[in-house]
């Protein structure tokens, strides 16, 4: 596959990259802290929107195995997302002064809804078309790392940017995130870079679309109306269902540890501004070297037991801030020390979560083989629009339990860091690490159970190719 082809795929999910970012570390506070909408209304807004996604992002998925164009069958819908998916995120983040607050939780419900309706339009499809680009079970992880390096990407430059240029300490700001005034401009910002990524995408691909595969046809198929409930025809499957539960309970922990992650820098380690920006760049470790890390381990170890080292690796130094906290070690540190410290652990970490997210869509391709030689249906939208919502759990579902554990903490709302009680920053602490590396490891015990090796899935692929199941590779 040409390297140009592998690009213009990847920018692609700097779309995805923008929305994470804006939502889970922006979107909440500014609604929660600045707006004043209770942190549980929060949550609620962003579980709301999730469960629109659980209907479209199925039917989605299956319109683009069914549709057929000049265009192919997925191009057409990315395309449809593309322009509307920044107006809509322009909307959510200019709401109305004076809103009360059943009418402020409506206009963060609405354009949460609506942004993901935009996002589901690209991104199911364009998860799928990975899976058609290529069929090589290595392979396969070295093009989903250019995918997940722009995903990364679009959140470095959405939290480098946002915290640097939008919402810098001033004088009458100390804590530049609860200026009112900036949120409007960075929602442009994000908006246009979401909306030009997509198109980047979609006329840099658009040249693979004749080696495609054609539409699936199959008698007696069901209406897409239907289609959400063929999604948890797929959990049948073993491998998926393994895959699906994995993924499910990563994301939405890594949803609350990234919501919860602006309000740990700003009260527990009393970082300003700056180091809020710098502590994004972080991400920049992560996507440098994970997709070694991951290639390498999957050789090695194999897909599986590369998922339990890359989860534990990184959740250790994930949550090391924090143990250095409770030990009273934190207080004792400059600020520099303090941030270099921060940025290391995290930046280590991004390379294994990171790693860890590469090699969980890599084992999905695989388990879409599997499928194939079940069923003789070629399905990709299906199985990744379950994995699409999967994914946005990570916002609606990681919001939810973060507004309702900001809630249970009784953590105050508009405060800076020299207000905040002692027992409130002590009780996020705990709850943004201890509790988190305890669930994060529960993961290991679900994808232990994954049964495809890569023996397995050569077996799977010559079967298929004896079946007169192969196509031509993609350019």
């Amino acid at each position: 596959m040409k390297l140009i082809t592998k690009l213009s795929y990847g920018v692609g999910q700097l779309s995805d990259g923008v929305k994470q970012a804006s939502f889970s570390t922006f979107l909440f506070f500014y609604y929660n802290q600045v707006l004043g909408l209770s942190g549980s209304l929060a949550g609620m807004a962003a579980l709301s929107a999730l469960m629109v996604d659980a209907i479209t992002d199925p039917m989605v998925g299956q319109l683009s195995d069914r549709f057929s164009s000049r265009w192919g069958r997925r191009h057409p819908f990315m395309l449809a997302g593309a322009i509307p998916f920044g107006v809509a995120i322009v909307a959510l983040f200019s709401p109305p002064d004076g809103l009360s607050q059943m009418a402020l939780f409506g206009w963060m419900l609405g354009g949460a809804i609506s942004v993901r309706l935009m996002l589901t339009l690209f991104f199911v499809p364009h998860l799928s078309l990975g899976a058609e680009l290529a069929t090589d079970y290595h392979g396969r992880t070295s093009l989903i790392g250019y995918r997940v390096f722009f995903t990364y990407a679009g959140i470095l430059l959405t939290s480098v940017i946002g915290f640097a240029v939008f919402f810098p300490q001033t004088e009458a700001f100390s804590n530049g995130m609860l200026n009112k005034a900036s949120y409007p401009g960075f929602g442009v910002f994000c908006g246009l870079m979401g909306s030009v990524a997509m198109l980047l995408c979609v006329f840099g691909t658009r040249s693979t679309i004749p080696n495609l595969r054609p539409p699936v046809s199959h008698a007696n198929e069901r209406n897409t109306l239907w289609a959400f409930i063929d999604v948890f025809k797929t959990l049948r499957l073993s491998s998926f269902r393994i895959l699906f539960i994995a993924v499910l309970i990563f994301n939405t922990l890594a949803g609350t540890v990234q919501t919860l992650l602006v309000y740990v820098a700003t009260y527990v380690f009393e970082f300003q501004s700056e180091q809020l920006a710098g502590l994004a760049a972080s991400v920049v470790v992560g996507i440098l070297f994970s997709s070694f890390v991951a290639q390498s381990l999957s050789r090695r170890v194999d897909k599986k037991n590369a998922l339990s080292i890359c989860v534990i690796t990184a959740g250790i130094f994930a949550f090391s801030p924090q143990v250095l906290y409770f030990a009273g070690l934190l207080e004792s540190m400059s600020v520099t020390t303090k941030f270099a410290f921060v940025f290391t652990v995290n930046g280590i970490s991004q390379v294994f979560f990171i790693a860890y997210i590469i090699l969980l869509d890599s084992m999905l391709s695989d388990v879409i083989d599997e499928h194939e030689l079940n069923t003789s249906k070629r399905e990709e939208g299906l199985f990744f629009a379950a994995r699409s919502f999967a994914t946005k759990a990570s916002y609606g579902l990681g919001s939810f339990f973060a507004g309702i554990g900001l809630d249970f903490i009784h953590f105050p709302q508009s405060a800076s860091p020299e207000t905040v009680p002692a027992d409130a920053v002590l009780s996020l602490a705990i709850l943004s690490g201890p509790v988190m590396f305890v669930l994060f490891s529960a993961t290991v015990i679900v994808s232990s159970r994954y049964p495809l090796t890569a023996a397995r899935h050569s077996d799977i692929m010559h079967a298929i190719k004896a079946r007169g199941g192969s196509r031509q590779p993609v350019a």
